[in-house]
Order: C-alpha cells, then sequence, then structure tokens
C-alpha cells in the first residue's frame, strides 16, 4: 500500500512540474526575432488517383507533401491552422533545431 501511494506522489508532483514548466514558458514575453514569418494552414481533404484508384487523403493547402516553412535562426513563426477535414489533425514539425 505504501508503495502506491509513494506512486501516486510521484505521479502527481511530476503532474504539478509539468504544469508549472508550461505555465512559466507561457508567462514570458515572446522573444524578438529578426522578422516574423506568418503561415496559413488549411488541412484538407483531396481526391486523388492513382494506377484507376481513386483515394481520398489528408493535404495541406491542397498538397501532399505539405508546404515548407522558410525560417532563419532567431525568426518568429506564426502558423494559422484551420482543420476543414472530418478527422482530428496533429502536424509534426521535423528539421527543427
Amino acid at each position: 500500500m505504501a508503495n502506491l501511494a509513494t506512486f501516486f506522489f510521484l505521479c502527481l508532483s511530476l503532474s504539478i512540474s509539468s504544469y508549472l514548466q508550461a505555465f512559466h514558458a507561457m508567462a514570458h514575453e515572446w522573444p524578438r526575432g529578426s522578422s516574423t514569418r506568418f503561415y496559413d494552414f488549411k488541412v484538407q481533404t483531396l481526391r486523388v488517383k492513382k494506377l484507376c484508384n481513386a483515394k481520398e487523403i489528408v493535404t495541406i493547402n491542397k498538397m501532399f507533401p505539405g508546404p515548407v516553412v522558410y525560417a532563419q535562426e532567431d525568426d518568429r513563426i506564426i502558423v494559422k491552422v484551420t482543420n476543414e477535414t472530418p478527422y482530428n489533425a496533429t502536424i509534426h514539425w521535423y528539421c527543427l533545431s
């Protein structure tokens, strides 16, 4: 029973710690970069036909793969995402460093 209480306390403290870190990050002013770049992503379905088979795919701005986001170091990127599909959507960012 003590192990269960210890486990519960550990999970609770980790959750509170994560919440406080996220709140702390949001409380600070956005760092100033050299420029701000705005993107408008519309998540849409598109019917494509390949080898006589038609299939509906999820695209961004009717592009698959999605558009490239151009930025330089210290730029601020603001992306407005509108989901126009009946599905839940998740956007994954690759090649960020």
